[in-house]
């Protein structure tokens, strides 16, 4: 390097350090005694904005320039002027033949995204680099060092390896993956997209995607593209698509933004699920419960029918008559409620409700966490809570203006019980019965048999109270009775 070059001490900090080197303790001697060769190629090395390191003389010593130092991390600056094998020491196995390949045989070196195990800062890790290593020779041709020209490529070689990964994932998906582009034409289509839609990629790849979508639907599509160039993902929904026969499938969609290296969006990705099969077995299921909805109503209506033949001849027949078709609206209602609920569940505060809407609501202090309890439980609560509000519409608080029913529930975590809580509050004094009547029958038997549980009914002369304790259950007893 020559010091009376002009500039050169704003070059930057090695130019200064390598100036400066004592280099007579090295190997190489005292600069002034270098080759005008190896002066050269330091000073080519040194201006450059190139990654640069040469290994000089027989043990390699190493010059490099301000553009290689971050390579080798913690290592710069204690690795300048000291032999190679000292802090390339963790892959001298791998380096060393390549320096000796280019100073032994003084041939060339070259290759992309060459690996190299080191330990930079202090942590084992694999790095790549685009290498060229050349000799850098005298007169006689004999090699004087080991030019190193290099370009680290780790994060694009990692990057790449994502996108690979990614791409193996996305091409093996059963689900339907596709891309388009802002115009709404297909830019990318995995085999799932093939199985799903009938469509190869040679078929639909650079075609609109709207041929995947029904005329009554067209609009979909756009509205669709308008959120993602607003930057908003669409959420899973379903929606129709059409299969390349022509036939409709239904299906799940989720459709994200696609941005470029820029940060910009310039398409979206869709993921589509078919569920054709589900939304099949819904539509049957719907049926067969709408069908087994009819049979019970056109039993119920029989046991009706045969009630009224059964009290014909009673005396006061239309009294017991009305009581017995009002029990059995109240079943009708439950079942309603069930059969939304797909007679697996129905949440209690509905069923509470449902129960009571024959009555106004202003009457009735209503409060409980709304728990789902099992249809045979809806069912007997129905008319458990019939039988209560049609005693209190008749002689307790919902007979006059000032009553009011404080209804209740909470489940015991402990044991998990459900206790249910009826008070009747501002009604005419309450006078005990003399005996137990069919309400009171139909209350015992329903909590005891379809509940599993406890009742207490008082007869307290300010309100008739009602007190049930039972366990949380979540489906039918063949031994359930009345």
């Amino acid at each position: 390097m020559h010091t009376n070059c002009p500039g050169t001490s704003d070059q930057g900090l090695l130019i200064n350090i390598i100036r400066d080197y004592d280099w007579a303790s090295t190997g190489l001697g005292p600069m002034s005694s270098w080759p005008a060769p190896l002066k050269c190629a330091v000073d080519i090395a040194i201006l450059s904005g190139a990654q640069i390191v040469l290994f000089c003389g027989d043990d390699f010593t190493a010059i490099y320039n301000d553009a290689y130092a971050p390579s080798i991390g913690t290592k710069h600056p204690r690795a300048l002027g000291r032999p190679a094998k000292e802090n390339w020491a963790e892959l001298w196995d791998d380096l060393e033949p390549l320096l000796l390949k280019v100073r032994e045989r003084g041939e060339t070196v070259v290759a992309k995204d060459r690996p190299f195990y080191i330990e930079r800062h202090g942590v084992p890790e694999t790095v790549y680099f685009d290498i060229s290593y050349s000799p850098v020779s005298d007169e006689q041709g004999q090699v004087l060092a080991v030019l190193c020209i290099v370009n680290e490529t780790t994060e694009r070689v990692g990057y790449e390896a994502t996108l690979k990964r990614l791409a193996a994932i996305i091409s093996s998906s059963e689900d339907a993956i596709l891309g388009i582009d802002l115009d709404m034409t297909v830019t990318d289509w995995n085999a799932g997209a093939e199985k799903l839609y009938g469509f190869s990629a040679e078929e639909i790849v650079g075609r609109t995607v709207t041929i995947l979508v029904p005329d009554d639907r067209i609009d979909e599509e756009a509205r669709i593209v308008a959120r993602i160039k607003a930057g908003e993902r669409v959420d899973t929904h379903e929606t129709v698509r059409r299969h390349s026969s022509g036939r409709l499938l239904d299906v799940s969609l989720t459709v994200s933004p696609i941005y470029d290296a820029d940060g910009k969006i310039v398409g979206a990705s869709k993921i589509a699920r078919d569920i054709t099969a589900r939304k099949e077995a819904e539509r049957v299921q719907d049926l067969l419960i709408g069908e087994l909805n009819h049979r019970v109503k056109n039993v119920l209506a029989t046991v009706a029918a045969i009630a009224r033949q059964t009290f014909t001849g009673l005396q006061d027949i239309e009294t017991e008559r009305a009581a017995f078709d009002a029990r059995l609206q109240s079943l009708a209602k439950a079942h309603d409620l069930l059969r939304r609920g797909r007679w697996e569940a129905a949440g209690l505060r509905t069923a509470v409700s449902e129960a009571l809407s024959a009555y106004p609501p202003e009457h009735f202090d209503v409060s409980g966490p709304d728990i789902d309890v099992s249809p045979k439980a809806v069912l007997a609560l129905a008319l458990i809570l019939h039988e209560l509000a049609t005693n209190a519409a008749k002689y307790g608080a919902l007979g006059v203006s000032s009553g009011r029913v404080a209804l209740s529930w909470e489940v015991s975590p402990s044991d998990a019980q459900l206790i249910i809580s009826w008070k009747e509050i501002g009604g005419p004094q309450v006078v005990p019965p003399t005996r137990k009547g069919f309400g009171s029958r139909l209350i015992h038997a329903l909590s005891a048999g379809q509940l599993g549980g406890k009742v207490h009914l008082d007869y307290d002369t300010c309100g008739v109270s009602c007190m049930i304790v039972a366990p949380l259950e979540s489906g039918w007893s063949e031994h359930d009775h009345i």
